[in-house]
């Protein structure tokens, strides 16, 4: 798998975020780029140190069910009172990086 540095963009993804605890969270995604993710959601990880995300992505009419390990990266309480979560990807396939290449050349 190989995955170059790219530009974080705005994103407005939804999906599930899946804590070690057990619990899942609805996220939204706020910014992403083919190493990494930003999301807000409504309760931190709770000392989770690696999480499966679910991404509902969606790009020019195609859709796609992204799903992802990662290492959370930071975890902050918002203003929005949701907390921003920043996570840096552990096991992706090379079909979900493309698709992510693909939507944040789009929005470069």
């Amino acid at each position: 798998m190989s995955i170059t540095q790219s530009p974080y963009v705005r994103c407005f993804w939804t999906g599930s975020l899946y804590l070690t605890n057990g619990k899942v969270m609805p996220i939204h995604c706020t910014h992403i780029s083919t190493n990494m993710i930003e999301v807000e959601a409504p309760t931190g990880l709770e000392g989770s140190k690696m999480v499966k995300l679910e991404l509902k992505a969606m790009h020019e009419g195609d859709r796609k069910l992204i799903k992802v390990l990662c290492d959370p990266d930071l975890d902050i309480f918002n203003e929005h009172n949701k907390h921003y979560i920043k996570l840096k990807y552990h096991t992706i396939s090379d079909q979900d990086v493309a698709f992510i290449r693909e939507f944040v050349d789009a929005h470069d």
